[in-house]
């Protein structure tokens, strides 16, 4: 195995080990090869931070949106605020410029409020896309370990004993 797979190749390479273990006479048990099992889940365990970090970067990325319609939002304001400046000699336009800042803000404020809006909805839906991921990896890797846990499924195999002269 390589540590360039993902969680859900990992996983399906498990569940081939799983699937093609060999049976055992009279009963559901099967014996699997422990050591692709066992490198597979150190596999996974190297693949497991990485998955993390994935999701990590996409808090840091919706966050650096948010900081950006900020500033965004800011720089817009300091326009209305310059352009309301340069207006404020005639009483006219003094007042149309007042009408025009405040339509101004309320569209930043409310375009920082959509991006932050849809920037969270994303976020969280790829944090709880993660957060399923991990939680089925973890709940597979349980049964497997449970399942190695038992003696049976481990990789034995009873002999037959010799009759004399063979």
């Amino acid at each position: 195995m390589q540590n360039s797979y993902s969680m859900q190749e990992l996983i399906d390479a498990l569940d081939d080990v799983v699937n093609e273990a060999s049976p055992m006479p009279f009963g559901k048990r099967s014996m699997v090869d422990v050591g692709k099992i066992s490198d597979i889940i150190s596999d996974m365990r190297m693949a497991l931070p990485l998955e993390i970090r994935q999701a990590q970067k996409v808090v840091e990325d919706k966050n650096n949106i948010i900081d950006e319609a900020k500033r965004e939002a800011e720089s817009i304001i300091r326009k209305a605020e310059e352009r309301r400046r340069e207006l404020i000699d005639e009483s006219d336009i003094l007042k149309e410029a007042r009408r025009r800042a405040t339509e101004v803000l309320g569209s930043a404020e409310a375009r920082c409020s959509d991006l932050r809006a849809s920037t969270d909805a994303f976020a969280d839906k790829m944090l709880m896309r993660v957060e399923e991921l991990l939680s089925k990896d973890l709940n597979d890797l349980r049964l497997l370990r449970q399942n190695i846990a038992s003696p049976v499924t481990q990789q034995t195999v009873v002999q037959a004993p010799e009759k004399p002269g063979e």
